[in-house]
Order: structure tokens, then sequence, then C-alpha cells
């Protein structure tokens, strides 16, 4: 009996053994499924940096538009600027929205616009300043898209034709000018062609194409009197810089002539004439106000005027130029920053503003005055008094 229980104690001995190894099992799957776990989020993690690695090194394709600027760099040749009368805070959001408003309207194949944005020196405004880039960067911007660029532009600074931008967002742009352009400009530009059209001389002025395009009148004036041109004979004046900015010193200004009648031609007999009085009118500044146009420098007769006079008739300076330049105007200088050129139509619009707020009575004076009109019973028959009731009050309660 006693061998026999303790058999029967033998017996359950191994349970806690397979207890043991079911556990052991269990740790194992679980270490396994965390291995498997972990082996495939290295996997997806591996193949994630290899495809970040090879969409870095693929070439890209260039985006139309490119994000703002530094405020002081601005790349392209082709640059512009133009003001907004809306405060920067304003506008700033809208950047990516100005740069596709630009290039829908003066942009050419295989170009993108860059827009950098500057308060104003006029109040409630901003300057903005934009640039036609080559797409790709790499690449140069077409001989077709220069011409397209520079007629786009130039008509644009004449007002032959309008940016429309966005009107809810930035209303309308003012006072366009070009900073920059490869190859220069010349506003405005020569017609395709006119067989009767003379050119007289060039000269240099050391103002900016801005600054003669508010004088032009004026200019075209003085030179029609000092040379004395009959109602039928045009004078045509066109402004060049050789950087391509309206906006920068100095400017070559070219002097023709042409008949109303293009089939009437000037007569050489005028043209020896009108070079006699250019080389005698030299001395007075060619009856231009220095203060509004400054010393003119390096004028030059055409080819055809310098033969048509005896080369007793110059002046002492060497031909063919007639006056030296001036060394201390250098031919290029720097663009003016942020927008310090004037802006007419700024200005005019402030101007406004400021006379409507100095016509303004403030509410308590009207009321003060009401009351007084009221207790006084005096009737008010002056244009003011009638002008300041016109002026909304509010009365105290």
């Amino acid at each position: 009996m006693g061998k026999t229980g303790d058999a029967e104690q033998a017996v359950p001995s191994p349970a806690p053994a397979a207890g043991d190894g079911s556990v052991v099992r269990r740790y194992a799957a679980a270490i396994g499924r965390a291995a498997d776990a972990r082996c495939v989020l290295v996997l997806l993690l591996s193949i994630g940096v290899l495809l970040l690695a090879l969409f870095m090194l693929l070439p890209l394709p260039a985006s139309k538009i490119i994000p703002d600027d530094d405020p002081g760099i601005l790349p392209g040749e082709v640059q512009a600027s133009f003001f907004l009368f809306k405060k920067r805070q304003q506008l700033i959001s809208h950047v990516r929205m100005l740069q596709k408003d630009i290039s829908r309207e003066i942009g050419v194949p295989n170009t993108m616009v860059s827009v950098s944005m500057h308060t104003s020196k006029y109040k409630d405004s901003t300057y903005v300043k934009f640039g036609i880039l080559s797409n790709p960067r790499n690449s140069s911007i077409s001989a077709q898209s220069i011409i397209a660029l520079r007629k786009n532009l130039i008509q644009l600074i004449l007002e032959q034709s309008n940016l429309s931008l966005t009107p809810s967002v930035f209303g309308d742009p003012h006072c366009l000018e070009i900073l920059g352009f490869p190859g220069g400009i010349t506003v405005p530009p020569p017609p395709d062609g006119n067989i009767c059209r003379t050119s007289l001389f060039n000269v240099t002025l050391n103002r900016s194409i801005h600054e003669l395009r508010v004088q032009l009148k004026e200019l075209e004036s003085v030179l029609r009197f000092i040379m004395q041109l009959t109602p039928d004979e045009d004078l045509i004046v066109e402004m060049t810089n050789k950087n391509g900015s309206t906006i920068n010193l100095p400017v070559t200004v070219q002097i023709l002539i042409a008949p109303n009648d293009p089939s009437n031609c000037i007569q050489t007999y005028k043209l020896k004439q009108l070079a006699h009085i250019i080389i005698k009118s030299i001395s007075k500044n060619l009856g231009l106000n220095p203060s509004m146009f400054g010393m003119i420098e390096n004028l030059r007769l055409s080819p055809y005027l310098q033969s048509s006079i005896p080369s007793s008739a110059h002046s002492p300076a060497p031909a063919p130029s007639l006056l030296p330049s001036n060394p201390e105007h250098p031919e290029s200088t720097t663009t003016k920053p942020y927008g310090s050129f004037s802006c007419p139509a700024l200005e005019r619009r402030q101007n406004g503003i400021s006379h409507r707020r100095l016509l303004m009575i403030s509410p308590m004076m009207v009321t003060r005055f009401d009351s007084w009109n009221v207790h006084t019973g005096r009737k008010i028959r002056s244009p003011l008094a009638k002008s300041v009731f016109l002026v909304a009050a509010s009365r105290p309660k």
C-alpha cells in the first residue's frame, strides 16, 4: 500500500514541467511577433528613406511661381515695380496670387515670376518689385520672349495697356516703372518704319526716363522753339537707358523730326538750317532750364547733319562729340531702393485725403455750434455754416 501511494503521488509530478514549457512557448511566440513587427517597421523606414533620397536626387520641373524673395534681393535681369494702395500686412499673404496675376498679364513662355513687397514711403501703400526669370532657372529667356516682354512693359509704363490684378485683393497698380532690362530700353519704342523720320542729334541728360516723362511737354516745347519748327513738322523725342531702367541715370535723348505728311520729307536745306541752329544753341544749353533738365552732355549730331556743315562751324571739342561727357556722372548708377521715386497718382490721392480731412469738423464742434444756434435763435446764412451742418453729428443724451 505504501508503494502504491507513492506511485500515485509520483504521477502528477511531470505537470509543472509541462506548464513551464507552455509559458516558455508563449513568451517565445510573443518575442517572435515583436521581432517580426520591428523588422517590418525597420523595413518600412528603410524604404521611406530610400524613396526620399531618390526624390531629392531626381531633377524636378521648375514651378511657374516661386516664394517671396529676400527684401533686398530680387533675381532675374528683367525687373519692374509698381505701387499698391494697400498696406503690406494686408498683401503679404497673397504673394502667390500676385505672382499668378502678373504672370497671366505679361508672362511669356518658359518664364516665371518672383515678387517682393516693401513698405512704401506713401502712407497705407506697398511698393512691389517683381522679376521675370527663365524657367528652368539654368536656361535663358529666348530672344522672342525678350522682345515681347520689352514691348509689354513699355506699353504699361506709357499707360497704353493696363496691368489687371485681382481687384478685390490688390486694387489698381500705380506708377509702374522698369528697374532693369537686358539690352536697354527706349521710350517710346521706335516705329517699325518711317522713311521720313530724320535723326537730328542725341544728347545725354543726367535725368531718368521717369523724370523726363513728367517734363516731356516742356522739353518738346523748348526744343521746337529753339529749332524754329513749323506746325507741319513733328518733333520726336526718344529716351534710352542702356541699363534698361526708367528710374536710373543717365538718359540718352535722341531728337528726330518728321513731317505731318509722310509723303513730303524734310528738305535738305531745312536740315542744314537745323544743324547751324543746334550748334549755336549748345552754349545756351539748347534753351533747357538747368534746374529742370540739368546741363546737356555729349551732344552728337546725326551723321547726315554732321556732314552738312563745314568743320569750321563745329565747336572746339573734337567731332563727332560736340560736348564732352561729364566724368562726374557715371554711365550706370544703382537702382533707387524701395520706391524712392515719386508717384504722382499716389500723391494726388493722398493729397485729396488730407484735403478732405482738413475740411472735416469734429462732431463735438458741430453739436456745440448747433446748440448755440438754437439757443440764440439766429439763422445762419453763410455757405460755410451750411456746409458745417452736412457733417454728421450725434447729440449728447
